[in-house]
């Protein structure tokens, strides 16, 4: 459930809770002057509000509360789809998969720190795949660590040195109506980390690892990111999965 639609089921259940407490305490008030005989008389303390200006004025602050809530989380849905250029194919801004990267230099600080290229991981089953100039190893979680741990994550190695090149990678995913896009680029790059543990679709991903001068140079508003990637590319692959889960018994 997203954020936005959370706040719209939750603001009724507050009201009506609130709602509860209060005619609680209003009865027993009551009860309390009509014990004392003194239902007429002068009252004790400070008054309560009558029950129903009570339950408007908790409407409308509830409804404002949430109104804010729903303007702040729409604002910061709009800028993720704004920056990516793309909703992603999620519904209500969700994206069907996500995608974090790690750099060589982040990799001593952590879990991984002392992974090689090709070293098995605890928790994931390694597969080997070759296309085009690299060579992708790529780690599925088993199924008891499902859930916990990213579902899949790659790892490229190119067929030569790539010490004074920048990576790049153009991704895929598509899963009945609903597809993913998006492109990632600058700096050394090691592994990348696909979060997709309700995705049942097909995932394509394209890694680059380019002269950046080049890159640069290429620069045309009518040329797009994957063309300008191609052209200053020194190796390139790619990597076609398919993520769907077996059926039950096999």
């Amino acid at each position: 459930m997203t954020p936005i639609l959370a706040v719209i089921f939750a603001a009724p259940l507050v009201i009506g809770i609130t709602v509860l407490i209060y005619m609680f305490y209003y009865r027993r008030k009551i009860n309390k002057r009509l014990a004392k005989g003194n239902i007429s008389g002068k009252r004790e303390g400070r008054p309560m509000m009558p029950p129903i200006v009570f339950i408007l004025v908790t409407m409308i602050c509830v409804s404002i509360v949430a109104t804010l809530l729903i303007i702040v989380f729409a604002i910061f849905v709009g800028k993720n789809i704004v920056s990516t250029g793309r909703s992603h194919g999620g519904f209500d801004g969700e994206s069907l998969i996500h995608i974090r990267t790690i750099s060589e230099d982040d990799m001593d600080d952590s879990f991984f720190e002392g992974y090689k290229t090709g070293d098995d991981i605890a928790g994931y089953t390694m597969h080997k795949q070759e296309n085009g100039d690299l060579t992708f190893y790529y780690y599925i979680v088993n199924g008891n660590m499902q859930g916990i741990l990213p579902r899949l994550i790659v790892v490229s190695e190119a067929s030569g040195d790539t010490s004074d090149l920048c990576h790049g990678f153009h991704i895929k995913a598509k899963e009945g109506l609903r597809s993913f896009d998006m492109n990632g680029s600058g700096g050394n790059h090691n592994m990348t980390f696909i979060e997709c543990t309700e995705f049942e679709g097909d995932i394509k991903l394209t890694e680059y690892y380019y002269d950046e001068d080049v890159y640069n140079s290429a620069f045309d508003d009518l040329t797009s990111y994957e063309e300008k990637l191609d052209a200053a590319a020194r190796y390139k692959g790619t990597l076609e999965l398919d993520m769907s889960y077996p059926e039950p018994g096999y």
